[in-house]
């Protein structure tokens, strides 16, 4: 059950995945587990009250935490990570079995909202 996450359109290696653990790891950075899932709660590592940064819903729509908890993008179906912020272009792709919890840790964690 592991969901690896793609940097898209740039390139078509994956720089993060999600474990059958819930937890995320950056491929950029030797593998390093950088955040975790907690009930639909992502929880970024460095917290050290484990505060979630975010969350994603029942319809793959991600929610950020630290801005009114409004939406900043979706995951969609084909697996295909939209961010609010550039007018909904794709900007990652999720290969496995989890694409929304994936995706959304790529937008919040990788990408740069946390």
């Amino acid at each position: 059950m592991i969901s690896n996450i793609f940097n898209f359109p740039y390139n078509f290696r994956a720089v993060a995945r999600l474990d059958s653990d819930n937890i995320v790891h950056n491929h950029l950075y030797h593998n390093c587990p950088i955040g975790r899932i907690d009930d639909n709660n992502i929880i970024h590592n460095h917290y050290i009250d484990n505060s979630p940064v975010g969350r994603v819903d029942l319809d793959g729509v991600i929610h950020n935490h630290y801005t009114d908890n409004s939406p900043i993008g979706r995951v969609c179906s084909q697996g295909f990570i939209h961010n609010h912020q550039t007018d909904y272009s794709p900007i990652g792709r999720v290969d496995g079995d989890n694409a929304p919890l994936a995706g959304s840790t790529y937008l919040l964690l990788v990408h740069g909202n946390r």
